[in-house]
């Protein structure tokens, strides 16, 4: 039945002294055989190393490396689980399980151990934890510019993420053998630098990551050549590791003079492409920021259209930042008790109702691209002809959606302004009704001495809330300050965290996101609420928009992206939340907050420069819209959408990691099956049944005409001149399985390495195309017959 070149001797099976009956299995013989050697510790510390190489290049996305120990940490007691586990081979399949527990407990032990068991084993309030932890830190990510604040919500979110990557790496290149592959991970640790900052990823990060990478090649290469763990020392030096470090640093060197010709990308969805834009314009993690990106670009996309019968037309409010607890400013939630009703509305606590109000009327369009947040005027009382579910929220007067956008819109927005005057705002001395949200007046404990001794000495003399607001908001008005888009980017202090207010402070320059949080820590400060108004200006007068409607003269306006604002408003028992402007030469001053109303001991200050529309710029906060910032979406949403961007980047390589992993997932079980004895089927049809696919990823196509004998004879030719023992092995050991004495019940374990071997030397005679093809798209998994099923 086996031509000559495949005759042998027939195997001796392993048996039993019994006769072949198993013995009682003892707690190691189910463990299964001891791995020796140095080969889990070596790839252990060789992931260790790439990870904490690539993580380097994180240093520009927190403002301190900080949390590097920690991180170390964490990646460590991953790491250590699958190597213990990979010391019996019953439990190296299950490695990765292993480095998930290891995960969650070093995880736990390092920033949630009061409410674990033992400090390592999570409970339901570690998870509970642990999700108000990552809440702050996507709030530290939506509110800041990389670099964002140290905290201590940011050190958990990086520590989970390098530990997560080291996870994947470690069952990437040992468990499913697919080093290559590893670079998924050590890209997931890049992507925050690439995306978020203006310099790209560090020289440090690039040289980590591409050492480490090259490491693990290597030692995976000499550690697990063929899947499986070496047991034994390498019995003479193979080169492979020089040959790595040679290849890294040519790779260093050259990306290095690639970078230095080649301009960076400053366009497209991601505009920061390299290192190299010397302008610092690019993405940015703060949304403040970005739309200051959009203001130094001077953008002219038309973001909106609006017409309205008020004389003097008010700013356009998306939605308000009054969170102040953490670092940063941040929008509040959602109330989980909303009401989809856009008629008689009026805010939680708004104006009296004797005072007089202008009632006006717009009409807005929005073309293109819209966002959640419905931009309207400050006094909303009716919105009509506007399709969707949509929320009214009467403790900020916003309107947003969960289901729908403004894109395509035109719709009808009522409002009724409160008629402001400096005497009725000096005489708002009352304190702020108890039912008032604490949240207004809330301020960490960390808010720089020179806020406090600024402000104190600025409203030293004022008598009432209103002249403190007004001498403060002079100071800002005033010859001191000077409005800039450049110097908060150029001298380091682009954001809106407590170390760039103190900076904002001695600098005296920037835009009115520094200006707009800036007044409302001082009022905060000296006890007025506060918030910040995100929205847009007045935009730029269109003659060519007007019409009549409703009998009303009609006068039309065009918002563009650089006419999106930051503003304080500040509340005043009866009177509701009065705008302020802060930010010189933008935007207009109120009348009733001219800087003649009340006599203030602020420096004297330049009159405010009043522009045309048209030429109002300004800078947004944390929940204004990308189609605020930069048209094309809400800061949230430009948020949201990066991690949609991640998620379908993660979803894309899941799906072209998916037949390599289901394939070795296939091999790895029958290869275990092999070596357990009370498997039904026999280990010599499983090992041939292995053997065939395996063969077919290479090249071979299986027909089910074909004898065992003349599938052996074509997987020769496949192996190259000369044949291996272990097809011989096969071959016989099938042949006797099927044609002679029956099925084995025994371990085999020489077969297992038989068809490690084979495939090894398939791999090996194969061309660069067709290990690419065996390993990305294995042919086995499509040709596939009854009798080769596993």
């Amino acid at each position: 039945m086996t031509n000559n070149v495949l005759a042998s001797p027939n195997p001796s099976h392993q048996k039993n002294g019994d006769g072949g009956r198993p013995e009682s299995r003892s707690l190691h013989s189910y463990l299964g055989t001891q791995a020796t050697g140095p080969a889990r510790w070596v790839l252990a510390l060789v992931i260790f190393s790439a990870v904490m190489g690539a993580s380097l290049g994180l240093a520009g996305v927190l403002q301190d490396m900080a949390w590097l120990p920690q991180a170390a940490v964490v990646v460590a007691g991953t790491l250590l689980f699958p190597a213990l586990m990979r010391r019996y081979s019953a439990l190296s399949p299950a490695a990765p399980l292993g480095a998930l527990v290891g995960w969650f407990m070093v995880l736990t032990l390092m920033f949630f151990p009061g409410t674990a068991v033992l400090g390592v084993i999570p409970t339901p309030g570690t998870l509970s934890s642990a999700l108000d932890l990552a809440s702050d830190a996507s709030n530290l990510i939506m509110t800041n510019l990389a670099p964002v604040p140290s905290a201590s919500p940011m050190h958990f979110l990086f520590c989970a993420g390098l530990g997560f990557a080291a996870l994947l790496i470690d069952a990437l290149a040992i468990t499913v053998a697919l080093p290559a592959a590893s670079f998924m991970g050590l890209l997931l640790i890049l992507l925050p630098a690439a995306l978020t900052t203006r310099t790209g990823i560090s020289t440090p990060g690039l040289v980590g990551t591409a050492s480490g990478f090259l490491l693990i090649l290597a030692c995976c290469r000499w550690y697990v050549p063929d899947g499986k763990l070496r047991t034994d020392m390498p019995k003479a030096p193979s080169g492979t590791l020089t040959k790595a470090l040679v290849m890294g640093a040519s790779v260093v060197l050259l990306m290095q003079f690639v970078t230095a010709a080649l301009p960076g990308f400053t366009e497209g969805r991601y505009p920061q492409g390299s290192a190299l834009n010397a302008t610092g314009e690019g993405g940015s993690l703060d949304a403040m920021v970005t739309l200051g990106d959009d203001l130094r670009s001077q953008s002219e996309r038309v973001v909106l259209r609006y017409t309205t019968s008020a004389e003097e037309p008010e700013y356009l409010r998306l939605t308000t930042l009054e969170n102040f607890k953490g670092k940063v400013w941040g929008p509040s939630a959602l109330p989980s008790n909303l009401q989809a009703k856009l008629s008689r509305l009026s805010p939680a606590i708004g104006p009296s109702s004797g005072l007089p109000k202008t009632k006006t009327v717009t009409r807005i369009t929005v073309p293109g691209v819209g966002d959640e947040w419905l931009p309207a005027p400050l006094t909303v009382t009716d919105v009509q002809q506007l399709p969707g579910v949509w929320l009214w929220n009467p403790s900020t007067a916003t309107i947003v959606s969960q289901t729908s956008t403004t894109a395509g819109q035109s719709y009808v927005v009522r409002s009724e302004m409160p008629v402001l005057t400096p005497d009725l705002l000096n005489q708002a001395t009352a304190a702020p009704r108890k039912e008032l949200d604490p949240v207004f007046l809330a301020l960490p404990s960390d808010v720089p001495s020179i806020v406090n001794r600024t402000v104190t000495d600025l409203t030293s003399t004022a008598v009432s809330p209103y002249a403190k607001a007004i001498a403060i908001q002079n100071y800002f008005q005033s010859d001191e300050f000077s409005y800039s888009l450049s110097a908060p980017v150029a001298d380091g202090y682009d954001g809106s965290g407590m170390g760039v207010l103190a900076d904002f402070l001695v600098n005296k320059k920037g835009y009115c996101v520094h200006f707009s949080a800036a007044m409302a820590v001082m009022a905060r400060e000296v006890g007025i609420p506060s918030r910040i108004a995100v929205g847009y200006t007045a935009g730029t007068r269109t003659p060519g928009l007007d019409k009549q409607e409703e009998n009303l003269q009609m006068r039309g306006f065009e918002v563009a992206g650089r006419d999106a604002h930051a503003w304080p408003e500040l509340y005043f028992e009866g009177l509701g939340w009065v705008p302020f402007e802060p930010t010189p030469s933008r935007g207009d001053v109120p009348a009733y907050a001219q800087e003649d109303s009340v006599p203030t001991p602020a420096p004297q200050s330049q009159a405010a420069t009043t522009e045309q529309p048209s030429t109002a710029a300004s800078t947004a906060t944390t929940s204004v819209s990308a189609t605020a910032l930069s048209g094309t979406g809400t800061a949230v949403d430009n948020s949201g959408r990066w991690l949609a961007g991640m998620g379908w980047v993660l979803l894309i390589l899941a799906a072209l990691a998916s037949p390599a992993l289901l394939r070795s997932a296939i091999r790895r079980r029958r290869l275990a099956k092999i070596h357990d004895p009370r498997d039904t089927v026999s280990p010599e049809v499983r090992a041939w049944r292995e053997l065939q696919d395996s063969a077919t990823d290479f090249g071979y196509r299986q027909d089910p005409a074909h004898t065992p004998a003349l599938a052996a004879q074509q997987f020769a030719a496949m192996l190259g001149p000369t044949t291996p023992s272990g097809l011989t092995l096969l071959l016989h050991a099938y042949e006797e399985a099927i044609y002679g004495a029956g099925l084995s019940k025994t371990r085999r374990d020489d077969l297992a390495d038989a068809v490690q071997s084979v495939t090894a030397r398939l791999r090996t005679q194969s061309t660069l195309m067709g290990r690419m093809r065996a390993l990305l798209m294995p042919a086995s998994l499509i040709r596939r017959t009854d009798t080769n099923a596993s």
